[in-house]
């Protein structure tokens, strides 16, 4: 019979190749420690992709809290006018306008101002964001996380029993719960015979809300509209409107319809603008984690080069007698890619399966390492989030790892694979 010709019950990988790609891999030690290099390169490949889902998955769980949290407390697009002094009636007609224009949710009249506050002999510094009580209720991410108090009450009051809500940190910082009064500083001062005097106000704490981003919690206190106009810009209108869109992502798309929308120069912000560094950051760093894994894929991947080169060199009487009694060289290059494929596609479930679970039970992973090593894993001080290790697992990603860690090893044992099928049976078996 030729060389060439195959064994006709030698399908493409059948069931004979199979069992001889499987023998090999168990290959004993005494024939050059092939399994145990197999053993390893499985590990290595396996810890990587399951170190790719992880870091993956922390990184978009963090990029979307923050996304979340940020645009939840916040405006989505922020119109201001260019006029130095807008009147009441110019802003209520731009404010229908831009809550007319398709994709807008609403539209309404804000101020923010940077200010000092003191209560129970602490100070401390806030942002005061005055807002109308049916837009602050419209907050879902706000009105959800009131901890103490209601938003019912929100801006109804007289003197100092007019009610604000505030962070829960900033509360807790001061020592104040609902229903406390807290003393807010404008930056005006009137004239008195003493001099200037800083013009200040005592209100009551109608609620207390807990969002989990640590900026919010910590400095912001919602305050009426009317009433944060008259304490800080002394009633002149700051000509600020902000909107809520129907998708946060539409920002890019709607800002030409929104700017012919006002009728007049205005400047326009989004919440990315506001947040530029942030978000900068954020991808910047998903796409240098991913750049980074990807190479230790590959590195993952050396191991199963070098057993499969190693499997060769030992083999090579055996692939002599297998190509003298039959088998093809397609044959020979399919049973030594299967053997390195088994690890790769092996370790490549295992590590997907290790992965997914991790990310799955992150809390209880997190809990756990703290208490091994005594040290807190997500100080909510640097990373601004509450609540642990967020997570988020993206399966379009899990797919695509899962691809290019079979796509590595697959390309690792392809070319020993090819080298096993170039073997002479000759020469193979010439000192035999």
């Amino acid at each position: 019979m030729s060389q060439d010709v195959p064994i006709k019950q030698n399908k493409p990988f059948g069931a004979i190749e199979r069992r001889i790609a499987m023998r090999y891999l168990r290959a004993k030690k005494s024939q050059g420690g092939v399994g145990l290099i197999a053993a390893i390169s499985f590990t290595c490949i396996m810890l990587a992709i399951a170190a790719m889902i992880i870091i993956m998955s922390i990184m978009n769980g963090f990029r979307d809290d923050m996304i979340r949290l940020t645009v939840g407390s916040e405006g989505h697009m922020y119109v201001a006018s260019s006029s130095p002094q807008p009147t009441p009636e110019s802003m209520k007609e731009m404010e229908q306008r831009l809550a007319e224009v398709p994709g807008v949710d609403e539209a309404f009249q804000f101020n923010q101002s940077y200010t000092g506050v003191q209560a129970n002999g602490q100070f401390s510094l806030a942002q005061v964001i005055g807002i109308r009580p049916e837009n602050l209720k419209e907050y879902d991410l706000i009105s959800d996380s009131v901890t103490q108090g209601s938003l019912e009450t929100f801006g109804l009051g007289a003197g100092s029993d007019q009610t604000i809500a505030i962070g829960a940190r900033l509360a807790a910082g001061l020592g104040l719960r609902a229903g406390d009064k807290l003393m807010v500083f404008s930056p005006r001062t009137r004239t008195t015979v003493t001099g200037p005097q800083p013009i200040k106000k005592v209100y009551t704490i109608g609620a207390v809300f807990e969002v989990g981003l640590l900026v919010t919690d910590q400095t912001y206190i919602y305050m009426d509209y009317n009433e944060a106009t008259l304490l800080f810009d002394g009633g002149k209108l700051s000509g600020e409107i902000q909107l809520r869109l129907d998708n946060p992502d539409m920002i890019d798309v709607l800002k030409k319809p929104v700017g012919n929308a006002a009728q007049e120069p205005v400047f326009i912000t989004t919440w990315k603008d506001r947040n530029a560094t942030t978000a900068t950051a954020l991808r910047t760093e998903q796409i240098a984690m991913r750049f980074i894994f990807m190479i230790v894929v590959i590195i993952a991947a050396f191991p199963v080069l070098a057993s499969m080169i190693m499997l060769v060199k030992n083999k090579s009487k055996d692939i002599a007698i297998l190509r003298t009694i039959g088998a093809s060289r397609a044959g020979v290059l399919r049973i030594f890619f299967m053997s390195g494929a088994m690890i790769g596609i092996l370790g490549t479930l295992a590590g997907l399966i290790f992965g997914i679970l991790f990310c799955l039970n992150i809390g209880a992973v997190q809990a756990a390492i703290e208490f091994v090593t005594g040290t807190e894993l997500f100080p909510e001080d640097v990373y601004q989030l509450s609540g642990g290790i967020p997570a988020k697992i993206v399966w379009t990603e899990v797919f695509g790892v899962a691809f290019w860690g079979f796509l590595i090893s697959a390309a690792a044992t392809f070319f020993p694979a090819l080298s096993a099928s170039k073997v002479d049976p000759v020469e193979g078996l010439r000192y035999e």
